[in-house]
C-alpha cells in the first residue's frame, strides 16, 4: 500500500481509541484488552509503549468473532 492509498484509507481519520475506551466498547477489564493486544487476540497499534486501537478494525473483528449457533429452518 502506498502513502496516498493509507491517505485515502477509510480508516485514516478513525481516532484511535485509548485501552480503557477499548474496554468499555468491548465490555472487557482494560488490563484484558492490552493482554489480547500483546497476544495478537485483538486489532491494535503499538505506538512507543502504548496501545491504541482503531474503532472500525475492532467492529469488523467483533464482527468475526460472532458464531451463529442456529440451523437453517427447511
Amino acid at each position: 500500500m502506498t502513502l496516498m492509498d493509507a491517505l485515502h484509507s477509510p480508516n485514516y481519520l478513525d481516532p484511535l481509541w485509548h485501552p480503557a475506551d477499548t474496554a468499555t466498547y468491548l465490555g472487557l477489564h482494560e488490563k484484558t484488552v492490552i493482554k489480547m493486544a500483546r497476544l495478537h487476540q485483538l486489532p491494535a497499534l503499538r505506538l512507543g509503549k502504548h496501545w491504541r486501537f482503531r474503532r472500525a478494525d475492532l467492529v469488523a473483528w467483533t464482527e468475526s468473532q460472532v458464531q451463529s449457533t442456529c440451523q437453517p429452518v427447511e
